[in-house]
């Protein structure tokens, strides 16, 4: 929206210019023609521009602010609105203008502190990661922070998560009852901060764990939200929690008490312009020029049913950066030019303050918190191959004739582990150790429904590797492998069937050896020609064993004693197709390599 637009939209609220509707729309179709020229050109620009990869290094020294093509920019809309204007004052027809009690004309900016006084409150820029508000900007602007730490999705997902900014802000003022909001493009979110779960048994901990954009809308407790973070407020470990609203949001103190003691924050959210790379957020990210040249109004209705408005329009700069405890926080002040600049330089957003006065919202409500109740759609992951090939661009790996083994037999491999004495601050220390182990027996059990009555969030894995996310992990396996997990414990494919492995280890070392089970062995197809691939088709989901086993710190883990053996099971799920190929081997850890050995299980199926 330009500025002309706003004080016509006002003016029609205020009702103090009588218009024909006919007027009206004339004169809005006008500026909506201008700005979308300007937008066009804008698009153009953008696209044409590189769009640099946010790698692990030094960011670019501080560049100028946007100069004279930006400004050039910025006001042909006005200019454009003007000649609008000027038309009907030709016909005979008095130009509009604010109906703000008190406010500026459309070529002036309004301090702050200025704005503060006329409406009785202030529009706050917040830091991204909740700590603190911000000063104010250069020249009495809103100077907004960013989320520097935000991976922006790319692609489709770009289309369904969008950019959250991280320029947040809230309203300060004394008696607020209520607060409405319009972003002129893109989409406002919300944002609040509460106490973080402490307790390792608490089931918010592992869900928030494993909170990410893909298991968006699988939790009982965080199921709910956009977006899922971790903030410091006032020195204290807070949960950030982001809610999608809409393009306008219209919120009460008494449904968000927030709003009033400045707790809850607004931030900008758009999935518009070209789509990213799918890559961390960058300190010259091309989105925030979206945001360029858009208007941000807000209205504040007070205990005593006053209201007071404020229009906001929203421009791009690049701001000094300080190194923060090894990231990078913005400062309000505009960064500078010149080669021996040491300072970092981030672009965000400032906001100068257009018009302030006493006057209602001027937008209509109908669709407010339009997407407050609906979750944004999780990202999702590609279909994967049920197989994957070693040294696909060398030669590749084979199993010879004699590296095969019956189930009757028994194949030598080593083991690494982690070293139980490791420490980073000592490097004399070796991270891995390795030791000599004996695998035989294997054995296999099928069975359409998870053995022993147990449900999902009863499988080990489950519990300790997804955090206790059922929900998530059926949600991956149904995208990336092509099934999913009935609430009675059957599969939704009749195409795959449960596995339980069974294998006899013995620990050959004289040292304890703490084994993962779920990366103990590889499930492969041998083809005729010696060559083969390694299955990969769904999670390990629950494992046992029994033998000389010890104690182990780690509930994924089993360890076996010096000298010991163990009888290790691990429940997974296999196509029915794999199961009844004749090619089906098992290889201990070690595949690929040219001493890699495989015990043939085609014949047991």
């Amino acid at each position: 929206m330009n500025e002309d637009e706003f004080r016509e939209r006002l003016a029609a609220a205020q009702d103090n210019i009588k218009a024909s509707p006919e007027l009206k729309h004339r004169v809005v179709a006008e500026a909506l023609r201008a700005d979308a020229a300007g937008g066009e050109n804008r698009a153009a620009q953008s696209h044409a521009a590189p769009t640099r990869r946010p790698t692990r290094r030094r960011p670019q020294p501080a560049k100028r602010a946007p100069g004279a093509a930006a400004r050039a920019r910025r006001w042909a809309l006005p200019a454009a609105a003007c000649l609008v204007a000027g038309a009907l004052v030709v016909a005979g027809v008095p130009a509009l203008t604010s109906a703000l009690h008190g406010g500026s004309s459309a070529t002036s900016s309004i301090a702050l502190d200025e704005a503060a006084a006329r409406c009785g409150f202030s529009v706050r820029a917040y830091a991204a990661d909740g700590s603190a508000p911000l000063a104010p900007g250069e020249g009495g602007t809103v100077a907004f922070d960013r989320d520097l730490g935000y991976r922006v999705p790319g692609g489709d997902d770009y289309r369904t998560s969008g950019f959250f900014t991280g320029c947040l802000f809230h309203v300060e003022g004394e008696g607020i009852v209520r607060v409405q909001a319009n972003l002129s493009s893109g989409a406002l979110y919300r944002v609040t901060f509460e106490d973080g779960p402490t307790d390792p048994d608490d089931p918010r901990m592992g869900e928030l764990a494993s909170w990410k954009p893909s298991s968006r809308g699988t939790g009982d407790y965080y199921g709910g939200y956009d977006f899922v973070g971790g903030a410091m407020v006032d020195s204290e470990s807070k949960v950030s929690l982001g809610k999608l609203m809409g393009s306008t949001i219209d919120v009460s103190a008494s449904d968000d008490p927030g709003i009033v003691d400045g707790t809850t924050s607004f931030g900008f959210w758009t999935n518009e312009g070209e789509a990213p790379e799918n890559v961390a957020n960058e300190s010259q990210s091309p989105l925030i020029d979206l945001f360029d040249g858009q208007t941000l109004t807000v209205t504040v209705t007070f205990a005593d049913g006053s209201a007071s408005t404020q229009a906001i329009e929203l421009h791009v700069a690049n701001f000094e950066a300080e190194v923060d405890d090894g990231g990078l926080r913005l400062t309000t002040r505009l960064a500078t030019t010149g080669e021996d600049n040491d300072l970092y330089a981030v672009k965000s957003l400032y906001g100068t303050v257009v018009e302030a006065g006493s006057g209602s919202f001027p937008f209509p409500l109908d669709n407010a918190n339009d997407r407050a109740d609906e979750v944004l759609p999780a990202s999702t992951f590609s279909r994967v191959d049920d197989m994957w090939t070693y040294e696909s661009d060398k030669p590749r790996a084979t199993l010879p004739e004699d590296a095969l083994v019956n189930p009757d037999g028994e194949i030598d491999f080593d083991y690494r582990y982690e070293n139980p004495a490791y420490h980073y601050d000592d490097p004399d220390t070796p991270r891995e150790l390795s030791a000599g182990l004996t695998m035989s027996a294997p054995s296999l059990s099928l069975s359409d429904t998870l053995p022993d009555g147990k449900t999902l969030d009863d499988c080990l894995f489950v519990a300790e590797g997804w955090l206790g996310n059922a929900a998530y992990m059926d949600k991956c396996s149904r995208e990336l492998f092509g099934y999913g997990y009935n609430d009675d414990g059957t599969l939704t494919s009749d195409e795959h069937r449960y596995v339980s492995t069974t294998v006899t280890v013995r620990n050959r070392s004289d040292a304890a050896v703490s084994i993962w089970a779920r990366v103990l062995y590889d499930f492969a197809l041998r083809y005729d020609d010696g060559t083969f691939d390694v299955v990969r088709t769904g999670y390990d989901l629950d494992f046992a064993a029994t033998g000389d086993t010890l104690p182990s710190d780690n509930p994924q883990h089993v360890t076996i004693a010096p000298g010991g053996t163990a009888q290790i099971t691990v429940l997974r799920v296999l196509p029915t197709y794999i199961l009844s190929s004749e090619g089906l081997t098992l290889m201990p850890t070690g595949a690929g390599s040219s001493l890699a050995r495989a015990f043939v299980l085609g014949a047991q199926m």
